[in-house]
């Protein structure tokens, strides 16, 4: 099957019979909001990349296909679909399509999620990711503009009684997932096509966590552009932080 096919069309063809019934009820993934596609300023350099092709892929190719390309892909997981549970059924945009580098790509996930790390990937509009404080806690950092009810309640099933509590953050998921692509593109100092750095995102710390030796100048220019989203290590890989004794 193409994955040229339009978003409706694909997962109509992959509903069990028994769903048909559900689609005017509300089936979550035939009603996708379009993706976002950022708009760029009018004197931004637009720099484009194309979407994978991963119909039919497991979801683990994910993260370094849409890395290599510099997207989000953002994934729902859809139980009611005639394919094995983590197979890709859909993307939108199409695989093939050419968009800026930093969009936004729905993904529809056949199955439901069997564990905490992958609710979470299914619900990055509610969640910016999870981790545990020193006592073993939980903990789950929340988009304040997206704390809905239902969905962070439903981390119990997977939780399985461990203690846990929100941290309320003001970036979404996805925002730091594009800063990520921004700071991969090693545009950002001049000093950034030869830097050694490593990035990760921290939902307790609501940002993304870059570690690399940087000078007072270099860090005070990171956080003038990228402010709230990033916290910064300062030091070498491998290596102690500046300052440390």
């Amino acid at each position: 099957m193409s994955g040229q096919r339009s978003l409706p069309a694909r997962i109509a063809a992959l509903l069990l019979a028994g769903a048909a019934a559900a689609a005017a009820g509300g089936c979550a993934a035939r009603n996708l909001p379009p993706a976002d596609v950022p708009e760029p300023s009018a004197d931004a350099v637009v720099v484009t990349t194309r979407v994978p092709q991963v119909i039919d892929s497991a979801i683990g190719r994910l993260d370094k296909e849409f890395g290599k390309a510099g997207l989000v892909p953002l994934v729902t997981y859809e139980p009611g679909l005639l394919l094995e549970r983590g197979v890709v059924a859909v993307t939108d945009p199409p695989g093939g399509s050419t968009v800026p580098r930093g969009s936004v790509v729905r993904v529809v996930v056949a199955g439901a999620p069997a564990t905490l790390d992958e609710y979470i990937r299914g619900h990055w509009e509610t969640f910016v990711g999870a981790g545990a404080d020193p006592k073993g806690t939980v903990v789950l950092g929340v988009h304040e503009g997206n704390k809905l009810p239902e969905v962070v309640q439903g981390v119990e099933k997977y939780l399985k009684g461990k203690p846990y509590r929100l941290v309320t953050c003001p970036h979404s998921r996805v925002e730091l997932e594009q800063v990520v692509v921004e700071l991969g593109e090693r545009r950002f100092l001049p000093s950034a096509a030869t830097l050694k750095f490593s990035l990760s995102i921290d939902g307790g710390a609501c940002a993304v966590q870059l570690r690399a030796d940087l000078d007072d100048e270099e860090t005070a220019q990171l956080m003038e552009r990228f402010g709230a989203k990033l916290v910064i290590e300062r030091g070498p890989l491998g290596g102690g932080l500046r300052g440390d004794g």
